[in-house]
């Protein structure tokens, strides 16, 4: 059996930035280690295989090379501005579409703009949900291979969740960001005993005045070191910032991926604890892979 799909970066509009995923519309009968094994032939972090639903407009898996993990955000946009691209639905002004993972069925919501062009896709995340992290900020600090007076320690210590719980981590300048080298094994053993999926390191030193943010991700525990452009997590830190009264916008947009020349743009709206993450997409290639 052939399988035809596609790798479409999620984020940005270019060729060679934002977070590639791959994306299989129409999936046959697959067991789990061939979309994983799909996953590692894409050489991509995460594959979003689109089902017929019975509960949603989709059903929607999301594979890493090694696991099947509940929700991801870049997968997603990619996802649904394929199928927009594709011309799977009308273009109405702002299609709202849902999706049905393991996280529950979530809104999909695609804007277009006047010419037929998809403007962006935004994604609904599941509200936001804090937990107190007992932790000593010297072993994360280890971890990361830098001193624990890189770290902002002023901020809660909490992990966030809108789907996928991950560890915000204030540092406290672009540069101490952009040469963190980590040891991807204390984190990934650090996330094993928090129940985590990830590092989320973040300065408030951005490239663009308009950003809340500047982000890097760090999820080895799913076979990814570091994550170009990631969308579940921005939503979810971003959460944790305004529950935390830390900002008060709420309407937001993250930047992350420069550091490793995969520069992305994320968008993130919160109305009353709902989260909805986003943004453009690039088609990249189409790959046929025998299964």
């Amino acid at each position: 059996m052939k399988i035809v799909a596609k790798v479409v970066n999620a984020f940005t509009d270019s060729l060679d930035g934002g977070n590639p995923a791959g994306v299989v519309l129409n999936s046959p009968d697959l067991k789990d280690c061939q979309m994983t094994d799909i996953t590692k032939q894409l050489n991509v972090s995460e594959t979003a295989f689109v089902f017929k639903s019975n509960k949603a407009d989709f059903k929607v898996r999301f594979f890493s090379p090694k696991i099947e993990v509940n929700l991801c955000g870049h997968a997603t946009i990619a996802t649904f501005f394929t199928m927009a691209s594709e011309k799977l639905f009308p273009k109405n002004h702002n299609l709202i579409l849902t999706q049905e993972t393991k996280n529950g069925i979530l809104p999909v919501t695609i804007e277009f703009l006047d010419n037929g062009n998809v403007k962006r896709v935004m994604m609904t995340q599941e509200k936001a949900i804090l937990k107190d992290i007992y932790i000593d900020i010297f072993e994360i600090a280890d971890s990361l291979k830098i001193s624990e007076n890189d770290i902002d320690t002023s901020l809660p210590k909490q992990a966030v969740s809108t789907g996928l719980f991950t560890l915000p981590i204030c540092i406290r300048n672009l540069k101490i960001l952009k040469n963190i080298k980590p040891d991807f094994d204390k984190i990934k053993n650090i996330c094993e005993k928090l129940n985590l999926g990830s590092f989320h390191l973040f300065t408030f030193e951005t490239l663009e005045p308009r950003s809340v943010y500047h982000a890097r991700n760090f999820a080895p525990l799913y076979g990814i070191n570091e994550d170009p452009v990631t969308g579940t997590a921005n939503g979810a830190v971003c959460s944790y910032l305004l529950l935390n009264k830390i900002i008060q916008e709420n309407n937001l947009i993250c930047e992350q991926g420069d550091i490793i020349n995969r520069p992305g743009r994320i968008f993130v709206e919160i109305n009353k604890n709902l989260v909805k993450v986003g943004g453009i997409a690039r088609i990249v290639k189409e790959k046929e892979i025998k299964i």
